[in-house]
């Protein structure tokens, strides 16, 4: 029994490769379909196995495409691989810069499903409520209100009715405050706001193209740091985004269709 589950683990772990793979090799979104022919495995096992990369957020589905594709975390993965193509690009230097400059920790973050989750961290002594992997409420994080700005309100109103259904009744958001909320993300170009265990984080959206995934950056610290500090760390992520990641300007946080939001349709 222990040689059958060990060899059913090893071909699950050449599988997840293989799709991996698949999008290095054709650099396109790819569907169940195109998956289960490739490796020639039922439909049923490519669909649990494509969902549980998903929820690891190693993919990112979209569910009017019906298609899937690799998110940012698999790109940082191998950051570490070959610096000198990855380590030493655009982002993670600028990360790297950011946390000599303000000497607190900085964030990326993106959408994955219903949470915020923090991709890369980079600083010293993190607590649990901004280290990598944390997932926050999108509803409360300041990074969810970043990307939610940026979405059709009616499809926000939906999430929330949705998130406040499944939530804990003390995470219950009244759409009408995250509008005010939003509408004022939109005016200022930035998010500062707690993260819990008495941290805060201001955040500010990357620029990005058409099609690719949305991020959201940040420098978060205690919270009394952070709040008072607001328009310096506002102006200094700006700054280095303008510097580092040029020509891009710093994104436009008027209300446009995101594809993340198709997961409360």
């Amino acid at each position: 029994m222990a040689t059958v589950m060990r060899e059913k683990k090893i071909k699950s772990a050449d599988r997840v490769l293989e799709i991996f793979e698949m999008f290095s090799a054709d650099r396109q979104e790819v569907t169940v379909m195109d998956v289960a022919r490739s490796l020639n495995v039922p439909q049923s096992s490519t669909s649990e196995l494509l969902s549980s990369l998903v929820r690891r957020g190693y993919l990112y589905r979209d569910r009017a495409a019906r298609t899937f594709r690799p998110t940012a975390r698999v790109a940082l993965l191998g950051a570490w691989v070959q610096p000198q193509l990855f380590r030493h690009g655009r982002l993670l230097p600028m990360m790297d810069g950011l946390l000599e400059e303000t000497g607190e920790a900085v964030i990326l973050a993106s959408m994955i499903g219903l949470d915020v989750k923090h991709v890369h961290v980079v600083g010293e002594g993190l607590s649990d409520a901004i280290a990598s992997d944390t997932e926050h409420h999108v509803l409360h994080s300041p990074f969810g209100v970043a990307l939610l700005s940026v979405m059709y309100r009616e499809h926000v109103r939906k999430l929330v009715h949705r998130l406040n259904a499944e939530s804990d009744p003390a995470l219950h958001v009244r759409y009408s405050d995250l509008e005010a909320q939003l509408n004022r993300a939109s005016k200022q170009g930035y998010v500062v706001g707690d993260l819990g265990d008495g941290f805060a984080a201001v955040a500010v959206l990357l620029p990005h193209r058409l099609g690719e995934e949305q991020l959201v950056i940040g420098i978060a610290g205690k919270s009394e740091q952070i709040h008072a500090r607001c328009d310096q760390l506002v102006q200094t992520l700006r700054g280095a985004i303008a510097s580092r990641l040029s020509p891009w300007s710093r994104p436009d946080m008027r209300e446009v269709e995101r594809p993340a939001i198709a997961a409360v349709r």
